[in-house]
């Protein structure tokens, strides 16, 4: 059963007069006739009697007037809840980011990419490394700001944003506050402030396995907001990316025997580039000066 043919029997049931109907249809008669036809070959009888001039429905066509009725108002209904859903996609670009990204020099590029692009929203989700690439994958995210690559998949594309270097950081009473770097060595000297989901933790703790050292653990959480609170209250040391350290005011110190540095991506499933709003902000991170937000 065509909902064409549905819209026609109920805008002739109204009328009552094929002219009419066929007027606002803005079809034939013929065709009118041709469709009211076909729907009561599957209906099985008459809907609709004709004698001379006049038009009416038979007693078949008054019972399914109701239930058609029905038909066409529960599709109006699904047709206005898809275009309200696909303005909202259209308009909304829901953005993953990994946890331990510094929404700061992120909050700038994206606040930036708001100002060249007033009409789109965006909707920012926070991820760990363990699950931002199956969000990717199933849809529930647009794209993906990470502070390391996600498994090489063909379905992603993969775009180098900027580096930066991972630092001890601490608070500005420390007596480390004052040095410019330290050898790993010397970590094993203060507490340290564990940060579990730091994407990076498995190679800093085999790092310091193999140097035959033992961190003092004293706290740990998977919040980047308690882990700087702690560090600004001089509870510890922490690594961290430097971006991080900056933004809550913290000390950065070097380590002197080892280059740990990482880079932060773009990623975005295969396809889902080829949308408008998206490839803005594609080349708006691509073109943006994260150096200069570094600073």
């Amino acid at each position: 059963m065509e909902l064409r043919r549905i819209r026609y029997f109920l805008t002739l049931a109204r009328t009552l007069n094929f002219s009419q109907a066929a007027r606002e249809l803005k079809i034939s008669q013929p065709a009118l006739s041709k469709a009211i036809q076909q729907l009561e070959t599957e209906f099985g009888g008459r809907l609709v009697r004709r004698e001379g001039r006049l038009t009416h429905l038979t007693r078949l066509g008054e019972r399914m007037h109701a239930s058609l009725q029905e038909v066409e108002d529960a599709a109006q209904r699904a047709e206005r809840l898809a275009s309200r859903i696909a303005k909202a996609e259209t308009a909304c670009i829901r953005i993953a980011i990994m946890c331990t990204i510094d929404p700061g020099m992120v909050g700038r590029c994206l606040a930036q990419f708001q100002q060249d692009n007033p009409a789109l929203a965006i909707e920012l989700l926070d991820f760990t490394a363990a699950t931002i690439q199956e969000a990717l994958l199933n849809g529930k995210v647009d794209v993906a700001i990470i502070g390391s690559p996600v498994e090489a998949v063909p379905r992603l594309r993969t775009y180098e944003l900027f580096q930066e270097n991972m630092v001890v950081s601490c608070g500005a009473q420390n007596r480390l506050a004052h040095r410019e770097s330290i050898p790993l060595k010397m970590m094993a000297e203060f507490p340290y402030i564990d940060r579990l989901r730091c994407e990076f933790r498995e190679m800093i703790l085999s790092t310091v396995d193999r140097n035959d050292l033992s961190l003092n653990v004293v706290a740990s959480s998977e919040r980047e907001d308690w882990i700087k609170s702690l560090l600004a209250q001089d509870h510890g040391i922490s690594i961290m990316p430097a971006s991080s350290a900056i933004s809550a005011n913290l000390k950065s110190v070097t380590l002197q025997d080892h280059d740990l540095l990482r880079s932060v991506y773009l990623t975005i499933p295969s396809g889902r580039e080829d949308h408008p709003s998206v490839q803005a902000l594609i080349k708006h991170a691509r073109t943006y000066n994260w150096s200069g937000a570094q600073d």
